[in-house]
């Protein structure tokens, strides 16, 4: 069964254009051009992501981030961003990926083929023990802490494995891209230090200590001691 993706837009053309582009791909794409309807729907239909076509000073984008957080944890959220969208609202409004538009389709597909792939992906798998009270399903894209889930995007999943990984050693912003993001992505240094701080604050709230140390000017490292 193929994977469900949510596209709100209120643009019917781009919307047509960019459906035919994902089904082609193997995706089920689906038009919700009511913002408000968008996670609910996502909920309700176990998309595997919402992708938002973002246009200047509109409000969808934070409204469905905060939506998003609130009722449907796990989904991957995009944005599809218009010139002269202000790259703030993106950073705080917490996706896991933007695409500026006008946009490579492959650069997407790309995207989406890394963070969704086959649904290998989903099936849960072996537990690994990452400190004594979490533990790490790199099968089914989860960490436990206490038995209880904790909420990461993709990308911030691939950078806690990325650092599990190296327990101890200081990786640089631009070894975190090139494990955590598709190779045909383009990624500012910034982008790394927004989502290794989302980590960092998920982990310290389940854990309640801070476990990710900062190197200035060199990278990250995750203390297991």
């Amino acid at each position: 069964m193929s994977e469900l993706l949510i596209i709100v837009s209120q643009d019917a053309d781009y919307y047509l254009m960019l459906s035919h582009i994902l089904e082609e791909a193997g995706y089920t794409p689906i038009l919700i051009d009511v913002p408000s309807e968008a996670v609910p729907a996502a909920a309700e239909r176990d998309a595997a992501a919402i992708i938002v076509d973002c246009q200047p000073g509109s409000q969808i984008l934070a409204d469905i981030a905060f939506s998003l957080k609130e009722k449907a944890s796990g989904v991957i959220l995009i944005a599809l961003v218009a010139e002269k969208t202000a790259y703030l609202d993106i950073l705080k409004a917490n996706v896991d990926e933007s695409f500026t538009r006008p946009m490579r389709p492959q650069r997407l597909l790309s995207y989406l083929n890394s963070v969704i792939g086959g649904s290998s992906d989903k099936t849960s798998g072996t537990l690994v023990g990452m400190f004594d009270d979490m533990k790490l399903d790199a099968g089914g894209r989860r960490v436990l802490v206490r038995g209880e889930p904790v909420n990461l995007s993709p990308i911030e999943f691939r950078l806690l494995s990325a650092l599990m990984d190296n327990a101890g050693r200081v990786l640089s912003r631009a070894e975190l891209i090139d494990i955590a993001w598709p190779q045909t992505a383009f990624v500012e240094p910034r982008t790394v230090d927004v989502h290794i701080g989302r980590l960092r604050r998920a982990l310290k709230h389940a854990l309640g200590r801070d476990v990710i140390r900062t190197v200035p000017k060199v990278g990250y490292a995750i203390d297991v001691a």
